[in-house]
């Protein structure tokens, strides 16, 4: 059985067992994340301690996820064109750095609600900037058959960590302040950036320099507007993630206003969420071997929304730790299911790309739901702003399934490598261009709907691997006679496309030969402008 199609295991620590660098990686992430959740707790009670407003509030969570709207795109293209250990260790020295500034001037007493704000967005930018290279590395160190695995644990260690960091951040919060809270979250990024720097990792293989900047953010937004995967995907995760975010935008207000809790309380209420999520996650093998990733998604989104209205509707503390919990089984299986189907609809030349035009609209429903549910909070209430998304929640969740996800798993992007490179009898740079590249088919007559459905989607796949141009024509003087062409920037792009095409796209030009005459073959030509 192929890996693209492998059954996966049952069990939720197989990742863990099969790879010593998951683990490691595992475990120090869990750490850092520990403390990240530990600085989002006392940040969200700093903030109600230094302003009333409840639109202040809600912004918070807007400046944690803002800068990933814009950013996450450049960074995974710069994971994807440098080397992703090192750029990760750049990251998570930033990162350290701004937790220890915000540590300092709160133990100071010097904090206030705009320099909370700034350093909360200068951390969401640190964020922006790991995302996509994190996200990418997990199909690099686990197997295929074990990436929804891998992915379920990477969440449910998210969880966890929202469980310590909740419980560790409330006790530090009720005996010394956040000020502790915040110098603690700096001490655990060193434990990633050990394990980082003693990764042995191998880059992949390939003859070519590295594009640039620009060019690698345009191939990355031109793969994922030709990729109809990938988009399904973005569609089905903006129409969770929008309205689900009402419960992180109010989470502050919820406990303190609706629920009456403490310190300890609102902590605990935190807990409660990534109990919920952690239980689930060991139950998600099973599920997925039941229901496909759009059930799932679709079942997750109506028990989330049924959680958020009995929390406003009752307004218990002890059945608000029930429904959060509920909440937060929901969200890790939305997540699972999202960020399984958007790997498994790239391959890994633009993972990070791809990955970061994912998650760009995932953070972007992040920051936006946020100010939208706070601005309805303020303007009429709590309650009232969580009844709205959670019903919208649900429309959205029957809306989207238009956009099936299912299937993703059965695509295999392994580079196939069956193209003959070209032999140029002229001398040619390789940032000449642009190259137009001409292929000749002659169809048989029977066969020429089936040939054109197939040339469409061929047509996509040259423009995923960098054709910024595609067309297929029909000579008026040869009946059944067919030119495509398509073109790039340089031939150095086109020698990058040679290294891009994936036994997925492989098959479709196997299909398209099935439908020429007899005992014909494609000719290719190639053209470059002339210097």
């Amino acid at each position: 059985m192929s890996e693209a199609i492998a059954k996966p295991s049952m069990s939720p620590w197989t990742p863990l067992r099969n790879n010593r660098v998951f683990l490691f990686l595992w475990i120090a992430t869990l750490v850092s994340n520990i403390g990240t959740w530990m600085h989002d707790v006392a940040a969200g009670w700093l903030v109600t301690s230094l302003t009333d407003s409840e639109f202040v509030v809600a912004l918070m969570q807007t400046a944690s996820s803002l800068p990933a709207f814009f950013l996450l795109l450049p960074s995974g293209a710069l994971a994807d064109i440098l080397d992703r250990r090192l750029y990760l260790l750049s990251a998570n020295f930033g990162m350290a750095f701004v937790a220890i500034m915000l540590g300092i001037l709160t133990l100071s007493g010097n904090v206030q609600v705009w320099s909370l704000l700034l350093l909360t967005l200068m951390m969401g930018i640190g964020t922006a900037m790991v995302m996509p290279a994190w996200q990418s590395i997990i199909p690099e160190v686990v197997s295929r058959k074990d990436l929804p695995g891998g992915i379920a644990l990477n969440t449910m260690g998210m969880n966890i960590a929202r469980v310590l960091g909740a419980f560790i951040a409330g006790i530090i919060l009720a005996v010394t302040g956040p000020g502790a809270v915040f110098v603690t979250n700096a001490v655990t990024f060193s434990f990633i950036i050990v394990v980082l720097i003693r990764w042995k990792r191998k880059p992949p293989e390939t003859a070519l320099p590295p594009e640039r900047l620009s060019a690698a953010v345009r191939t990355g937004l031109r793969y994922t507007k030709h990729s109809p995967a990938l988009q399904s995907t973005i569609f089905r995760s903006i129409g969770f993630y929008f309205f689900a975010s009402v419960m992180w935008a109010l989470f502050p207000l919820i406990a303190r206003e609706l629920l009456q809790a403490d310190e300890f309380k609102y902590a605990v209420l935190f807990g409660a969420i990534s109990i919920g999520a952690i239980i689930n996650a060991m139950f998600i093998p099973r599920l997925r071997a039941r229901f496909n990733n759009d059930q799932l998604i679709t079942g997750a989104s109506l028990v989330f929304a049924s959680g958020m209205i009995i929390t406003a509707l009752t307004q218990i503390y002890v059945v608000a730790l029930f429904t959060l919990a509920l909440c937060g089984s929901a969200w890790i299986t939305v997540m699972t299911c999202a960020q399984t189907a958007a790997h498994n609809a790239l391959p890994n030349w633009v993972r990070s790309r791809g990955i970061g035009v994912f998650l760009t609209f995932f953070m972007g429903s992040l920051a936006i739901g946020p100010a939208v549910w706070g601005g309805l909070a303020q303007l009429t209430s709590i309650p009232t702003a969580i009844y709205t998304a959670s019903i919208c929640l649900a429309i959205a969740a029957f809306f989207t399934q238009r956009w099936p996800v299912t299937g993703n798993e059965t695509m295999d992007h392994t580079p196939s490598k069956h193209w003959t490179l070209p032999e140029p009898a002229l001398k040619i740079h390789p940032g000449q261009g642009p190259v137009m590249v001409c292929i000749k088919y002659m169809v048989d007559p029977d066969a020429r709907e089936e040939f054109l459905h197939a040339m469409e989607q061929l047509g996509k796949a040259r423009r995923r691997d960098g054709a910024w141009e595609w067309g297929i024509m029909e000579n008026i003087s040869e009946p059944f006679s067919f030119q495509e062409f398509f073109l790039v920037d340089s031939w150095l792009d086109h020698l990058r496309q040679h290294e891009r095409i994936s036994k997925q796209d492989a098959m479709i030009q196997s299909k398209i030969l099935d439908f020429l005459i007899k005992d014909s073959a494609p000719v290719i030509t190639h053209y470059i402008k002339s210097k």
